[in-house]
């Protein structure tokens, strides 16, 4: 059932909190009929990365009875080109205590330097009890997206609040600009890094997380976030490094690497293959009758089965390219020499 729109005394009774720690409410943009209350900018000098300036918003609903979700929104200066946001969500019973819980988490926590430029980073907070503190609630910080903007490119990642799942990564380029990536840039950094997929206004890719969630005292973040802002900040790094130099380095650097995500690739290939000869050969082997090997064999296939649809990724039977040096000077079309200017497409690895 719709919920009416709020009245001047809802209004009175949500602003209270805020207005006892000097928060105003801005009227004109808040929504009554949609029962969401916003709150006056505040900035904060040199509180962003490098020192820049931040301005932070908070918006409050109450879309149902007794539930509350205030978000926290955390924008560069007015006169950085980036355009990132960064925004913190909590929801709760009661207005004071979604403020307590914001209050309580830094507004460093929603930025990250990477390479001289910002990553903006979006966090959930959840209250949940915490058996040692009693009834109270422990607020659990837990990062959800992050974008940044690098060397000409923006990175985006959706982290899944669900153990095992692994993060989304997707890479765009400017509208007009003509860019090839090999499939294996990041993929050399680690089995967690997957290898790029061409889409249509970018790359696509996985990004594996190890930990789970966990309440202590205080405002926690989950070992999954932690391990998530870790190797974004490893990405992000890459990435500026990487498309900073001539696309040649890449390959000199990483050449090692890059053989061994090919022969990574080549696995589910060479696995099938090694099936397919131990079957052609069991025929050979004189086995008992009540021998273990012969059980073992005899039930390979549904044990097989159940093992493939167990894994968390199905696995790509394929003959991978094998990796070559490009002979492109730049990475983009129309680039100059200077480290980290845009550069000419690199041929496909």
């Amino acid at each position: 059932m719709a919920q009416s729109p709020l009245t001047h005394h809802e209004i009175l009774g949500l602003a209270e909190p805020f207005a006892r720690r000097g928060m105003r409410l801005d009227l004109s943009a808040s929504d009554r009929a949609e029962r969401r209350l916003a709150f006056a900018t505040t900035a904060h000098p040199g509180a962003g990365p490098a020192g820049s300036d931040l301005c932070a918003t908070l918006r409050l609903e109450n879309p149902h009875p007794g539930r509350y979700r205030l978000t926290r929104t955390l924008d560069l200066a007015a006169n950085s080109a980036d355009g990132l946001q960064a925004s913190l969500q909590v929801d709760g019973d009661s207005p004071a205590g979604v403020l307590d819980a914001v209050s309580a988490v830094p507004l460093t926590t929603q930025w990250a330097e990477v390479a001289g430029d910002a990553m903006a980073l979006d966090h959930h907070i959840v209250l949940r009890a915490d058996p040692a503190a009693g009834s109270d609630l422990t607020p659990l910080l837990t990062l959800t997206h992050a974008t940044a903007q690098i060397a000409g490119l923006t990175l985006k990642v959706r982290v899944p609040t669900v153990t095992g799942v692994p993060a989304e990564l997707s890479l765009t380029a400017a509208t007009g600009d003509r860019i090839e990536l090999p499939d294996d840039l990041l993929a050399v950094l680690g089995w967690p890094w997957s290898r790029l997929q061409r889409v249509e206004r970018g790359w696509t890719g996985v990004l594996r997380l190890s930990g789970k969630d966990e309440v202590r005292h205080g405002v926690a973040t989950t070992t999954r976030s932690r391990d998530a802002r870790a190797r974004l900040q490893t990405t992000a790094e890459h990435l500026a490094r990487t498309l900073a130099e001539p696309p040649r380095r890449f390959h000199e650097r990483w050449a090692a690497r890059r053989w061994g995500v090919t022969l990574r690739r080549a696995t589910p290939l060479l696995g099938g293959v090694a099936l397919l000869l131990g079957a052609a050969a069991v025929p050979r082997i004189d086995l008992a009758e009540d021998s273990v090997l012969r059980m073992l064999i005899f039930h390979a296939p549904p044990l097989l089965l159940v093992a493939l649809f167990c894994m968390r990724e199905m696995p790509r039977i394929e003959i991978p390219p094998l990796p070559r040096v490009s002979t492109a000077p730049h990475w983009r079309e129309g680039a100059s020499t200077e480290a980290g200017a845009p550069v000419q497409d690199l041929q496909q690895s």
